[in-house]
């Protein structure tokens, strides 16, 4: 089976002229010396035009062939531009730094394709105003045993990343693969990147961007707990790997009331780290902070401790999604208070699973196996389809995208 490119390139070519001197008659009307005629230089420098291409899906077609062109026989899946071209003997191709023999000539096979099992061979046919790539394999004509199509039947809702596509059933002996893929579509979270400060009520939030109908309300931290612990002597003489930190209490009466937990890590009887375990709540005022005595000789550790700000935003809760996103809308919450700082907040997307890509056909099947969707959205479904491989132009195509895939073309036309 064979799978085409048809490639374009322009080139120019030069003639280089040469011009003798006046010739000037000799005295006493003898005749000059015939000057010998100049010997044409045997290797000129060539002249020549280097285009690049990356390959990419689009230049192998679509899978239904909408925009194939025949030539030469052969359905040649994109023609990239009309070009100039001279004989075989001025280009020069190669793909992914291979070089490829031309029109015709025997060449070996140059790709393995680790999705079918097939070797590919590529050449370049050269006529004037075309060039060609050819590639070929070995049929791969098997029994409608592998899993050629997955039709998504529900894209499901909610789904934040791709989910993962498993197959099940069928009598497989080879098992199938394949990636999901999504369109995102509606609002699913947001996430606070600056909580801000000074705010006395919950800013408003607004979605700008895409889509629509995006909606949701945010709230104002509870308390004020710990917000950062900062060592400003380590102190020395510890003998406990650990210990925890003394920090005042919350004062009596704050609702909520949440005791705050802190402890300090010691390498070498010194203080190194701290780690906040729970910031508590309740502080109207920044607590005192201590830790126990080291042993003898030793000093103790000091630390600087801050809360976190008051009137900050706690949360951002969605209460509608929107739809039409096709990416994440901007989210902007309301100002703070003069003197304050404004809240910031990220958008999480999520939508349903559109289409179903096939990585793996594998091989075996006695009956289609059933799909499964596992991820952080629900509802997702799809049918898988038995069928050959390898039998059609189509799916000789479909392998050839997957080997080539990112390879760089290079055509060059060397005028000589």
């Amino acid at each position: 089976m064979t799978a085409v490119l048809l490639l374009a390139v322009s080139a120019a070519v030069t003639m280089t002229m040469t011009a003798c001197a006046p010739v000037t008659p000799a005295a006493g009307g003898a005749e000059p010396p015939v000057a010998p005629t100049p010997t044409p230089d045997p290797t000129p420098t060539p002249q020549e035009t280097e285009r690049t291409w990356t390959l990419d899906a689009a230049a192998f077609g679509d899978d239904g062939g909408s925009i194939w062109a025949e030539t030469s026989n052969r359905s040649a899946p994109f023609a990239f531009d009309a070009i100039t071209a001279g004989n075989v003997d001025d280009v020069r191709v190669s793909i992914g730094g291979q070089t490829l023999p031309l029109q015709n000539r025997a060449y070996p096979p140059l790709f393995a394709d680790d999705f079918s099992g097939a070797e590919w061979a590529a050449a370049a046919e050269v006529t004037p105003g075309q060039v060609v790539l050819v590639l070929t394999s070995q049929d791969q004509r098997s029994a409608p045993d592998r899993v050629v199509r997955v039709t998504v039947t529900n894209g499901g809702s909610g789904y934040t990343s791709a989910p993962t596509v498993g197959f099940t059933g069928g009598g497989s002996t080879s098992g199938a693969a394949a990636t999901a893929e999504l369109t995102f579509d509606a609002v699913a979270s947001v996430s606070i990147t600056n909580a801000g400060r000074g705010y006395t009520a919950a800013p408003s939030v607004t979605f700008s961007g895409g889509g629509s109908g995006a909606a949701a309300t945010s709230a104002l931290a509870a308390c004020r707990g710990i917000g950062s612990i900062t060592i400003t002597d380590g102190g020395s003489g510890y003998s406990d790997p650990t210990l925890d930190l003394l920090i005042q209490d919350p004062p009596v009466g704050a609702s909520p009331r949440v005791l705050p937990h802190a402890r300090a890590t010691m390498t070498g009887g010194v203080v190194t780290s701290v780690t906040i375990i729970n910031r508590g709540c309740g502080y109207t005022s920044v607590p005192a902070i201590n830790i126990g005595h080291p042993g003898t000789p030793g000093t103790r550790a000091t630390f600087s401790l801050t809360l976190q700000p008051a009137g900050r935003v706690g949360s951002v809760t969605v209460t509608n999604g929107g739809s039409g996103y096709t990416a994440a809308p901007a989210v902007t919450l309301g100002a703070a208070p003069s003197g304050g700082v404004t809240a910031t907040g990220a958008v999480v997307m999520s939508g349903p699973v559109n289409g179903v890509r096939i990585t793996d056909r594998g091989r075996g099947y006695t009956s289609a196996p059933t799909v499964t969707f596992t991820g952080d959205g629900s509802g997702a479904a799809a049918t898988a389809e038995l069928g050959s491989v390898g039998n059609s132009q189509q799916d000789n195509l479909y392998w050839a995208r997957q080997t080539l895939y990112g390879k760089q073309l290079l055509v060059r036309i060397v005028d000589e």
